[in-house]
C-alpha cells in the first residue's frame, strides 16, 4: 500500500499494538490512513482476527466521513461487500444520538457515534478515538474503551493539542515519562509530513503537477494560517491553558453543514481608487448583483448583518446569518471587502439593507464604527433607523458579546462556516482580565497578499449584536438617499 499511503500513515496501518495514541499536526490524514486500517478489520474473519470498530469523536461532520472513508476503502480498495452507511438514531436514557454505520458481509460492523462513555456500554471490538483532546470527557471514554480490551481489541487515540492542561497531554507526559509502559506513541508534526510527501499527494488528488515552488508556497499559507497558534495546530506543542477564548473544540462543534452557506470576496486593486467614479460605482454594483444579490434573496427569515470596517490594512467582512426559530443564528453569507475605497464601501452598504428591507427580510445591521467606520455607520442608522446601529467596540462590549457569542457556539445556536481562515480570526481571541480580546497580532489573508486581525470574529460578535439590540419587530423606515455624483444615481 507504500502507493496510496505515506510512510508515517503506513506505520500507524501496520502499528498492531493493542494500545496506540498519535499526537499530530492538522490534515495530516492520519484519520484517513485508520479508515483503512478499520476497513481490513471489519472485512477480515473471525478467524482472521475480524471485528467491530466503534469510532468515537465529538463531530457529527468528522464522524460521517470517518465512516464514508471506510466504505471507500472497503470497496474501491479492497474489494469486499458492505452494506450502505446507515444513519441511525438511537433513544437512550440520556439523549437521542445519531449514528453512522456499515455492515460488512463478514458480519462485523464500522459504526461512528458521539465521543461519551455511555456508548461504548456492552460493546465488543476495535474503539478509535478522534480529536480526543477536544472530547468532553476523555478519561471516562478511556475508562470505557479499556474495558473493551479484556475480549481482545485495540484502542486508538488520534489528536491535535487542544492545550497543555488537556488530558491527551497529560496522557503523553505520562507515555514520555514511562508512568504509561503499554502504550505504542505516534508523533507527526506538519513539516515531518510534508518532508514524507504530504503535499505531493494532495496535488496527485486534485490532478495537480507538484513542484518545489508550489509546495513552498502551499507551506507557507498553512503557516500563516496558523500564525497565531503555530506550535499546537503544526508542531505538537501544546499551548498554555486559558489563552485562547474560541477553542478548536468549540469551533468545530459550532461548524455549519456544508452548503449551507457562502464566501463572497472583493478585492480592490490600489489603482481603483483612482479610477472615475462611475467605473468604481459600476464595479461594486456587478460584484453585488452577480456575487451577492442571488444568495441573499433564497432565504425567508430574517437575516441579521454584522460589518467589521476596514481600508486598506484590515477587511472588511460582513456577517450575514439567518434566525431560526427566533433562538438561533446559522451563518449564510460570509463577504470579504478588501481595499475598497469609503465610498464604495458605502454604496455596497446600502445596496445590502435596501435590498434586505424591500423584501421585508431586513433584520438589522451593527456595523463597526470607530475610526473610519464611523461616516458609514452614521449614514447606514440614519438610513435605517432602528435597524442599523453603530457600534464602538469597547471593552465592556467585547465582554457582553463575546461571552454571548461564546455561548450560543457552546449551545449550537450559532454556526460558523468550516473555513480555515475565518476560524484562525477565532483563534485569534483570548481572555485577557476576564475580557474577550483581539490582540494586536496579524494573521494570513485568503490569498497572501494581506493580513487579517481577527476580522470574521469581530463580524461574528457584531452580527450576535444587531440580533439582540435592533428593533427588528419594527419594520425600518426606508429613506432613498439620492445622491448625484458624476451623472450616477447613488442607489
Amino acid at each position: 500500500m507504500s502507493g496510496i499511503f505515506l510512510p508515517y500513515q503506513l506505520n500507524w496501518i501496520n502499528d498492531d499494538s493493542p494500545l496506540k495514541i498519535c499526537e499530530k499536526g492538522r490534515r495530516e490524514g492520519v484519520s484517513w490512513a485508520e479508515s483503512y486500517r478499520t476497513a481490513l478489520c471489519a472485512a477480515a474473519s473471525k478467524k482472521a482476527g475480524g471485528c467491530n470498530t466503534y469510532y468515537l469523536s465529538y463531530n457529527k461532520a468528522m464522524t460521517r466521513q470517518f465512516v464514508s472513508d471506510v466504505a471507500f476503502f472497503a470497496r474501491e480498495v479492497l474489494d469486499v461487500a458492505a452494506k450502505d452507511m446507515q444513519e441511525v438514531v438511537i433513544q437512550n436514557d440520556k439523549q437521542d444520538i445519531t449514528m453512522y454505520r456499515i455492515v460488512f458481509d463478514s458480519g462485523f460492523e464500522v459504526v461512528g457515534m458521539p465521543s461519551d462513555a455511555y456508548n461504548l456500554r456492552s460493546k465488543q471490538g476495535r474503539v478509535v478515538l478522534d480529536e480526543a483532546a477536544f472530547c468532553d470527557d476523555m478519561e471516562g471514554v478511556m475508562k470505557a474503551a479499556m474495558a473493551l480490551l479484556i475480549w481482545g481489541g485495540q484502542f486508538s487515540i488520534i489528536s491535535t493539542h487542544n492545550g497543555e492542561s488537556s488530558a491527551f497531554n497529560t496522557l503523553i507526559k505520562e507515555i514520555r515519562s514511562g508512568k504509561q509502559k503499554k502504550w505504542s506513541l505516534h508523533r507527526v508534526t506538519f513539516d515531518e509530513a510534508i518532508e514524507q510527501g504530504l503535499y505531493k499527494k494532495i496535488c496527485q488528488k486534485n490532478g495537480e503537477v507538484w513542484s518545489q515552488e508550489k509546495q513552498d508556497a502551499f507551506v507557507a499559507d498553512i503557516r500563516e494560517i496558523y500564525a497565531d497558534n503555530i506550535d499546537e495546530e503544526l508542531y505538537c506543542v501544546p499551548r498554555q491553558s486559558g489563552e485562547r477564548y474560541f477553542g478548536r473544540g468549540l469551533l468545530d462543534h459550532a461548524t455549519a453543514s456544508e452548503g449551507s452557506y457562502d464566501i463572497r470576496r472583493l478585492e480592490c486593486s490600489d489603482s481603483f481608487l483612482h479610477k472615475d467614479d462611475d467605473y468604481k460605482m459600476r464595479e461594486v454594483r456587478k460584484f453585488f448583483n452577480q456575487e451577492v444579490r442571488p444568495l441573499l434573496g433564497v432565504f425567508e427569515s430574517r437575516l441579521y448583518v454584522g460589518n467589521d470596517f476596514g481600508r486598506s490594512g484590515d477587511l472588511t467582512t460582513y456577517w450575514v446569518a439567518e434566525e431560526i426559530g427566533n433562538t438561533q443564528l446559522a451563518v449564510r453569507l460570509i463577504v470579504e471587502i478588501k481595499n475598497a475605497p469609503f465610498e464604495q464601501q458605502q454604496y455596497f452598504n446600502d445596496l445590502v439593507t435596501d435590498f434586505l428591507n424591500e423584501r421585508g427580510k431586513f433584520g438589522g445591521l451593527a456595523i463597526d464604527s470607530r475610526g473610519n467606520g464611523q461616516q458609514i455607520g452614521e449614514h447606514a442608522a440614519l438610513r435605517h433607523p432602528g435597524a442599523s446601529i453603530q457600534v464602538m467596540e469597547t471593552n465592556a462590549w467585547y465582554a457582553k458579546y463575546g461571552t454571548d457569542l461564546h455561548g450560543l457556539m457552546e449551545s449550537a445556536d450559532f454556526t460558523v462556516p468550516d473555513d480555515e481562515t475565518i476560524k484562525a480570526d477565532f483563534s485569534l481571541v483570548v481572555l485577557k482580565n476576564g475580557i474577550p480580546t483581539i490582540p494586536g497580532v496579524r494573521t494570513a489573508d485568503r490569498d497572501l497578499k494581506g493580513k487579517r486581525h481577527g476580522d470574521g470574529a469581530s463580524a461574528a460578535m457584531l452580527c450576535v449584536c444587531a440580533w439582540r439590540e435592533c428593533a427588528a419587530d419594527t419594520p425600518p423606515v426606508f429613506t432613498a438617499v439620492e445622491k448625484k455624483k458624476s451623472g450616477f444615481l447613488w442607489w
